[in-house]
C-alpha cells in the first residue's frame, strides 16, 4: 500500500473506532446499573422498572448513536479496503453490506433505547407487571423487522473474518486474534463461563456481553492501526 492510501487507511481506522466508543458507551449506559438475582433479560430489572433509571440516559445514547454510526461508515471503508481488489464482487457485496450496517446500527440503538425508556416511565406509573407485558409486547412485534437487520451485520465482519483466515488482506493471520469475531465471542463467553462456574451476576457480566459487538469494534479497529502505522514505518 502506497504511503497516502496508508496514512488515508489509519485515520479511517481512528475514526472507526471513535463511532465504536460512541456506540460502546451507549451499550454501557444501558447495562451499567445494579443487577438483582430476580432480574432477567435486557430490561425486565427492578432498576429500570422502579423508575430509577434516569430517562435522560436512552436521549444520550441515541444522540452518540447518531455521531458513532456515522463514524461507523469510516470502518466500513477499513474492512472494505482490506479485501483483496483481485475480488471485485466479494469487495462489492461487503462494501454494500457495510453501508447497509451503518444505518441497521442506528436503527437498533434507537429501538434497545426505546426500550429502556419505556420500562423506566411506564414502571412506577402502571406497576412493573403490567410495564413488563407492555414492553415486551413492543418488543416482540418491532422484533420481527428487527432481525433481518443483523444480516447484513453479519455478512460484513463475516466476509472480512474469512478473507483474512484465507490471507486475501493486507494482515499477518495472526491479526485474527484481534479480529471482531474472535473478540466478541470471547466478551460474550466469559460471562457465560463464569455464571457456570457459580460466580454470582454481576453488572459487568451484562455489560461485557451487552457492548461485545461495539468493543470488539474498538479493539480491531486500534489493532488496524497500529498495523498500518508499523507498515507506514517500514516503509519510510
Amino acid at each position: 500500500m502506497k504511503t497516502e492510501e496508508n496514512k488515508k487507511f489509519i485515520r479511517w481506522c481512528i475514526l472507526g473506532a471513535i463511532g465504536g466508543i460512541l456506540m460502546a458507551a451507549g451499550d454501557w449506559l444501558l447495562g451499567c446499573i445494579p443487577l438483582q438475582e430476580t432480574d432477567t433479560g435486557m430490561f425486565n430489572r427492578a432498576y429500570y422498572l422502579s423508575g430509577a433509571y434516569g430517562r435522560w440516559r436512552p436521549v444520550l445514547i441515541i444522540g452518540m448513536g447518531a455521531i458513532g454510526s456515522f463514524l461507523y461508515y469510516f470502518m466500513v471503508k477499513a474492512l472494505n479496503a482490506d479485501v483483496d481488489a483481485k475480488y471485485k464482487k466479494t469487495q462489492a457485496v461487503h462494501h454494500l453490506c457495510g453501508i447497509f450496517t451503518v444505518t441497521v446500527a442506528l436503527a437498533i440503538h434507537t429501538w434497545s433505547a426505546t426500550l429502556a425508556w419505556f420500562t423506566t416511565y411506564l414502571g412506577p406509573r402502571i406497576g412493573a407487571e403490567a410495564a413488563i407485558e407492555a414492553v415486551t409486547a413492543y418488543r416482540d412485534d418491532t422484533l420481527i423487522a428487527i432481525m433481518p437487520m443483523y444480516v447484513p451485520m453479519v455478512l460484513v465482519i463475516g466476509i472480512h473474518f474469512v478473507v483474512l483466515l484465507a490471507g486475501k488482506t493486507r494482515y499477518s493471520r495472526w491479526m485474527l486474534v484481534f479480529h471482531p469475531v474472535t473478540i466478541n465471542i470471547l466478551l460474550v463467553v466469559i460471562p457465560d463461563i463464569a455464571q457456570a462456574m457459580q460466580v454470582p451476576v454481576a453488572t459487568w457480566m451484562s455489560v461485557m456481553s451487552q457492548s461485545s459487538t461495539n468493543s470488539s469494534i474498538v479493539i480491531w479497529c486500534i489493532a488496524a492501526a497500529v498495523y498500518g502505522k508499523k507498515q507506514l514505518g517500514k516503509n519510510d
